[in-house]
């Protein structure tokens, strides 16, 4: 099995083709990672090698099957995601896949299902899952399950037991940076500093050199994060532009949560990072684990406050002034 495009991860691509070279194919598998890692490009190139009509050179690009994949054509490929802001799987969504997925695939040996979860843990959410459970507990003989989802915790437990799970995590910082300079043509330096700021995540790369909005997001928490024991008009600063545009707002909130999550990981002892700021995680690691968490716990509350329509300038106001409290 070939992975053009998806970077790093070595000892994923390695378990995954051997697997496919040795005809077993988990009929179930689990991609964790955060907003960028490549979960939906792994999972695409996974669907067209298994609809692949070359098996010694899967996916090959060229044949038939291939070219409808690519186009998203395929008649035994489905992404099922629900619906509103978030794309998560719904129980709509979970009984309709349950109702398809039992019938023969029209063309390739599998019916392959790209399963989004979003990581939400509402209970519409978990009894989506449940339906899903379903299908991954009893799985027809001619059906291929790849769930993708931000973090492993996020699935519930039965769930995890019946799927091979596989970490992602962004390329190393280099090799993210060459990609960089072969694709998008930036310069080495550019590059090298890019790769670094975001920890080589490939597609909150991408997303810095269009411009949008989720890295004016990133920027901004960025200097939040640097401005919290600096004087209070640094703090304000940095989060003044936050105060006419909700969406930005909501989105720098959903950035920081991460990163504070990030930090308190990090002083922990752990690794696992989700939110695509190392440097920004680093510099929160002198704090004390009952701040980070306070802070984590203020920035989804007004995450909360803000999406019930609460007033932007006054909520601001008020989280501002919570990061700077010493306990929170």
């Amino acid at each position: 099995m070939e992975f053009p495009g998806f970077l790093g991860n070595a000892p994923v691509k390695e378990a995954l083709s051997r697997a496919f070279s040795a005809g077993r194919f988990p009929h179930a598998l689990l991609f964790a990672g955060e907003r960028g890692t490549g979960k939906r490009t792994l999972a695409a190139l996974i669907a067209k090698s298994l609809v692949c009509r070359d098996r010694e050179h899967a996916p090959c690009g060229i044949c038939p099957s291939c070219i409808r994949a690519d186009a998203g054509s395929h008649p035994d490929i489905r992404t099922v995601e629900g619906g509103g802001a978030s794309g998560d799987l719904n129980v709509d969504a979970a009984r309709a896949m349950l109702e398809d997925a039992y019938r023969m695939p029209e063309e390739a040996p599998y019916n392959v299902y790209i399963v989004r979860l979003s990581g939400n843990t509402s209970n519409t959410a978990v009894a989506a899952q449940n339906k899903l459970l379903k299908l991954i507990e009893e799985p027809p003989d001619s059906a291929v399950f790849i769930l993708l989802c931000p973090t492993v915790e996020a699935v519930l437990p039965t769930i995890r037991s019946r799927t091979q799970i596989f970490n992602l995590h962004p390329p190393e910082i280099g090799e993210a940076a060459d990609w960089l300079r072969g694709k998008k043509g930036v310069e080495p330096e550019a590059a090298l500093e890019l790769s670094r700021c975001l920890g080589g995540n490939l597609g909150r790369m991408q997303e810095a050199l269009d411009g949008s909005e989720a890295t004016r997001a990133f920027m901004i928490a960025g200097e939040i994060v640097s401005a919290i024991n600096g004087p209070g008009h640094r703090l304000l600063k940095a989060a003044a532009p936050l105060q006419r545009d909700r969406a930005l707002f909501g989105e720098t909130l959903g950035r920081l949560s991460l990163i504070f999550r990030d930090a308190f990981t990090l002083n922990a002892g752990g690794s696992s990072l989700l939110g695509g700021a190392p440097e920004a995680a680093e510099a929160l690691r002198g704090f004390s684990q009952r701040r980070l968490m306070a802070m984590k716990e203020l920035t989804d509350e007004a995450l909360q406050m803000l999406g019930r329509n609460g007033n932007s300038g006054l909520l601001l106001t008020f989280y501002c002034a919570g990061l700077r409290q010493g306990d929170v």
